[in-house]
């Protein structure tokens, strides 16, 4: 009974392991939406001068870097 059993997941593995596997297509980035937050950001660091304290800005700054991807 062991026998039968461990048979049939070794061939269960066997099949899932040689099946043809889809490669995932990699997404196009949007360009457009890369251009608009490249431009946010451009337009938040202009605004540094008269940033309202300094501590925020460097925050929000970071934020929309990490966001940018």
């Amino acid at each position: 009974m062991k026998k039968l059993i461990i048979a049939v997941l070794m061939a269960l593995s066997i099949m899932s392991l040689g099946a043809k596997k889809e490669k995932a297509i990699p997404e196009m980035p949007d360009m457009q939406a890369q251009m608009e937050k490249a431009d946010k950001i451009e337009n938040y660091r202009a605004k540094k001068d008269v940033a309202w304290h300094k501590t925020e800005y460097n925050k929000v700054l970071k934020y929309l870097n990490k966001t940018r991807k």
